[in-house]
């Protein structure tokens, strides 16, 4: 038995998987060096926000650096607006009867952002968008959520561990993606079922990692996802096609971890990324900070050279003759400045400068300059302008203020729209199973619906000639839907909202909309509720009125008699016994039995008038 001719497969495959893995690392460092610019751009706009924006060390002791941190707020000023209420992400059908399944499908993507907490990882990456450029998502299947089961996942990326082909313009236009994370060795022998050997190369990619905060990486190791997408044959209905397809291949050093071809049936890298500002013919867009860090500067050299003018220059200067006789120690808790001069006979005395006119007024200027280059002025951030004081003019002022955030609103919109395009996506493929979807009402109260993949296909008939029998037979396919996704984050704005308040509460003082319209327009919580409520009390004050209508048409009917006997029934009038019998028919009952009462005793028809017309 030639042991030699059995090793030879073995290690070819070895070599085959080492050729792969360098040339991943490759790829790997060639997508690192086209990101080297961008990563310096981050890590120093990272500082200006965080207001570590000093790297000169001061020019005497006790000299004050100044930071009135003008990128810090302006990045959070933003954030709300485009956070602070959820983004409505709705699919819509394509043909008719596929209805009930968009609703389906919307209540997917609903109970998905729940469950992956999207509403907190959605501010953390807009900060990060807002900051730098660009906010990155990974929707992919983890078969390690819901006891094994899996399910869909939704995950911020970090721009230091995400990287892209060169000359790429978009993240599916890439020739491949690559995902680098920290894990550790146990990790990877507990989930892939190999023993690598540690590195620290991820600390030549970790930008944003504070060194103090960072854990040890002595059992750590750089942990690469490639992924691409390559031609390959398939087979589909029992025939072998060739399509493009992704592929996925993960290494940690030289070892190949996995490598899975076809990994995806949407044959789509499962990245989002999401732009600030986009720049034409480039993948890594502007964030608000690059254009605001030069008037910061210029802010904080302003601010230090006043403090400096107030310190040393604003409280004036003490001359002291060197044979002076004067102990220079004992004026040192004075706020004056104390110069050595060679005249020994004489102490001078001379005030202080103020600092010129025009370093304040530049101050401001510059400060008016972040503001319009970021498009975050007093009026976007609830300030009221001067002389407004109309409330819908104040929202009309900040409605038009905002056009630079509805802009990033948009963008936003667009990566959303993608997400929930990948969430239905990985429904179909792996929603086989049959499983039980939460869905919340507006009182947040819980229903529960049971749903898997199967339920989206629709099943069509139609006629094939068969050649053997020569007739046509009906034959049955399944095909699976098309979708549409809209996402609405623009209206969610605060002033936008206001504004469309503010319109709505005009039209229904007008009586232009209705109850209805007016709460719908406002999203008011539980508008169904009042509606109903408000429409009980409004038949109930109906009835209310009817009854008491009632009751006084009968009063008035009880006091009728008095008036018209005395003025209309002279004793003269009462002749014929049809009239006095009309009369006595006319009376309320209480003056009926009074009447019959009068008559039984033997009292004329002329004494029940006379007793009728006195005056009681």
């Amino acid at each position: 038995m030639d042991l030699t001719k059995e090793k030879q497969p073995e290690q070819k495959d070895r070599q085959n998987e080492q050729k792969l893995a360098q040339t991943i690392q490759h790829k790997f460092i060639e997508s690192r060096s086209i990101k080297a610019a961008e990563e310096k751009r981050w890590k120093r706009e990272g500082d200006f926000y965080k207001g570590e924006q000093w790297k000169s060390k001061p020019a005497y002791d006790g000299q004050i650096q100044p930071v009135t941190n003008i990128c810090f707020s302006i990045v959070e000023s933003i954030i709300p607006q485009l956070t602070d209420n959820r983004p409505q992400i709705v699919t819509l059908p394509t043909e008719p009867g596929d209805e009930k399944k968009a609703e389906i499908l919307t209540n997917i993507i609903e109970y998905v952002w729940d469950v992956r907490d999207m509403d907190y990882k959605l501010i953390m990456n807009e900060r990060t968008r807002i900051k730098h450029g660009m906010g990155i998502y990974k929707v992919f299947w983890n078969p390690d959520l819901m006891k094994g089961l899996g399910d869909i996942d939704i995950l911020p990326v970090p721009l230091d561990q995400f990287f892209i082909s060169p000359r790429a313009k978009s993240v599916q236009d890439s020739d491949y993606v690559i995902y680098a994370s920290q894990k550790s060795i146990d990790y990877i022998e507990k989930r892939y079922g190999k023993k690598v050997q540690p590195d620290n190369k991820y600390n030549e990619i970790a930008i944003f990692d504070e060194q103090e905060d960072s854990p040890s990486r002595d059992n750590k190791v750089l942990l690469i996802e490639y992924w691409t997408k390559e031609v390959m044959e398939i087979e589909r209905d029992g025939k072998k096609v060739k399509e493009k397809g992704i592929r996925l291949v993960t290494i940690a050093g030289d070892t190949v971890l996995r490598d899975e071809p076809h990994f995806y049936k949407h044959g789509r890298y499962p990245f989002v990324a999401i732009p600030a500002f986009p720049i034409e013919k480039k993948f890594w867009a502007l964030g608000i900070l690059s254009q605001i860090i030069s008037p910061q500067m210029i802010v904080n050299l302003l601010d230090q050279q006043i403090l400096d003018n107030a310190r040393l220059g604003g409280s004036g200067t003490i001359f002291v003759g060197a044979s002076a006789g004067v102990n220079k120690k004992s004026l040192t808790s004075t706020p004056w400045k104390i110069v050595e001069v060679n005249d020994p006979n004489q102490i001078k005395q001379e005030p202080g400068q103020g600092i010129p006119a025009f370093i304040p007024n530049h101050l401001d200027t510059k400060k008016r300059d972040a503001e319009s280059v970021s498009g975050i002025h007093d009026v976007t951030q609830g300030k009221a302008p001067s002389g407004v004081t109309a409330a819908s003019a104040i929202l009309a002022l900040q409605e038009s203020a905002n056009q630079r955030v509805r802009l990033l609103g948009r963008t936003l919109e667009a990566g959303l729209k993608e997400i929930g395009e990948l969430i239905i996506e990985l429904v179909r493929e792996f929603y086989q199973e049959e499983r039980f979807i939460r869905i919340l009402g507006d009182d947040y109260k819980a229903t529960f619906i049971s749903f898997k993949s199967d339920e989206l296909k629709n099943v069509k008939e139609f006629q094939e000639f068969n050649p053997e029998s020569g007739e046509l037979e009906n034959q049955t396919i399944e095909i699976d839907p098309d979708f549409d996704v809209r996402v609405e984050v623009g209206s969610s704005m605060q002033y936008s909202k206001a504004f469309l308040y503010e319109q709505a509460k005009e039209l229904f003082q007008m009586q232009v909309i209705d109850d209805q319209a007016l709460l719908e327009t406002i999203r008011f919580p539980k508008a169904e509720e009042v509606l109903d409520r408000k429409q009980q009390m409004m038949q109930q004050q109906q009835m209310m009125q009817e009854q008491q209508m009632a009751m006084q048409a009968t009063q008035e009917g009880q006091m009728m008699p008095e008036e018209p006997m005395a003025e209309d029934m002279p004793p003269g009038d009462m002749e014929d016994p049809n009239d006095f019998q009309a009369l006595v028919e006319s009376l309320p009952p209480h003056y009926q039995q009074q009447v019959e009462e009068m008559l039984s005793q033997g009292a004329s028809e002329e004494e029940v008038i006379q007793m009728l017309l006195a005056p009681k």
